[in-house]
């Protein structure tokens, strides 16, 4: 199944907010990937039957997803740093 943008997002919108319920650490760099990933897996697998996937496929897609949204944010901050006067 092919999934459209839109999907996509709604993806890394929904894992993001279940996330923020149920990691009660906001910085993802101090819990352990495994243990983010135990939180995430009913979120996941919710998903998966939802949209007919493995929940391989929906980790794949939030974690493409959640490296374009990084990676944008980044790029909008570097622009903004390239255009200031220090």
């Amino acid at each position: 199944m092919e999934l459209s943008r839109q999907d996509k997002e709604n993806i890394l919108t929904r894992v993001n907010a279940y996330a923020d319920q149920v990691l009660p650490e906001r910085d993802p760099s101090k819990v352990p990937i495994r243990v983010q990933l135990d939180a995430l897996k009913p979120e996941m697998e919710k998903l998966a039957k939802e949209f007919e996937l493995s929940v391989e496929d929906i980790f794949i897609i939030y974690m493409d997803m959640n490296t374009e949204t990084v990676a944008n944010a980044e790029s909008q901050l570097q622009s903004k740093l390239d255009t200031m006067d220090f």
